[in-house]
């Protein structure tokens, strides 16, 4: 942990962690305890559990569902882009944001979540970017957390450790650059739907059956929504933080951090790409949520041709 004192009086408190220790809300159960303590408390309000063997391999471990995040596939990738210079950018999506991608969207899918609406959003404006081969499979992982209802993943009270999953949706770089955004939507959709108590145990056996592999790195994008986690409750006595949340995008990683502009509450996202693919994400990224093109496209009338006859 590194704590730097600020000249105008405030301060950033800064960590790093291995993650196969814990997930965000076992970091984030973790920053509360030390809150508490530096606030004068004795013992964390939520007793830490560690009790790994809850999402241990099944006996006999049997994979019963598909796993795109650790398939291999073709790379038909240009090898020279893993040596290009790297930079951050932050997008930012608030309510014009959101409403401006609502407009790409079919009746249908006007309902979705705003995660998976910036998480398709993001998808394809990165495969744009990349200026991939055509025939080029691209992936996008969705981190779900197995905590909560919806899951129904049993996990004892103050459990930190990493409960996980993350689901891929796959694609032709062809198709999801030519078809509109409602068809990354779907794809995430659908993936993210997968996400249950079979699909964790599913990937906790694969773990044993398949000598614990990495997920593949060719053409994967993973994100990552921390706005619910409650790092932006985390208190050391000061109150609420200004910000809080990962402090940048990794190469392949793009986490969601809350944040407010101008009173306004949206969600920040740091992205990580090649100078010149950054250069037209920005673009993609400007038609894609950009209200005042979309109205002037829709009000783009015929032009009015008087005869002179």
């Amino acid at each position: 942990m590194l704590v730097t004192l600020l000249r105008c009086g405030g301060f950033i408190f800064a960590l790093r962690l291995n993650h196969t220790i814990c997930d965000a809300p076992g970091l984030v159960q973790f920053l509360n305890t030390v809150g508490e303590m530096a606030q004068g408390k004795n013992e964390p309000s939520i007793p830490p559990v560690w009790e790994r063997e809850v999402l241990n391999a099944r006996d006999p471990p049997r994979i019963t569902c598909m796993h795109h995040e650790f398939e291999e596939i073709i790379d038909y990738s240009d090898q020279s882009c893993a040596a290009a210079e790297m930079v951050q950018k932050s997008f930012y999506f608030g309510p014009n944001e959101i409403t401006a991608l609502k407009k790409h969207l079919p009746l249908h899918l006007s309902t979705c979540s705003t995660y998976d609406l910036i998480t398709s959003c993001l998808w394809k404006c990165r495969t744009v970017a990349l200026e991939h081969n055509p025939k080029q499979v691209v992936r996008v992982s969705c981190i779900v957390n197995a905590r909560g209802k919806r899951n129904s993943v049993r996990l004892p009270f103050g459990y930190y450790g990493n409960a996980f999953a993350y689901p891929a949706a796959v694609s032709e770089a062809k198709q999801l650059c030519e078809n509109p955004l409602g068809y990354a939507l779907e794809l995430v959709m659908k993936a993210k739907a997968e996400m249950n108590e079979e699909y964790l145990r599913s990937v906790a056996d694969l773990m044993v059956i398949r000598g614990r592999p990495q997920f593949v790195l060719t053409e994967n994008f993973i994100v990552s929504d921390t706005t619910r986690s409650g790092f932006g409750e985390v208190d050391f006595g000061w109150g609420k933080p200004a910000f809080s949340g990962p402090a940048k995008a990794l190469r392949l990683i793009s986490f969601y951090v809350q944040h407010k502009k101008e009173k306004e509450d949206g969600i920040l996202v740091a992205v990580c790409l090649p100078l010149k693919s950054m250069e037209r994400f920005q673009l993609e990224f400007k038609r894609m949520t950009c209200l005042e093109t979309l109205e002037n496209l829709n009000n783009n009338k015929p032009a009015k041709i008087m005869s002179m006859l």
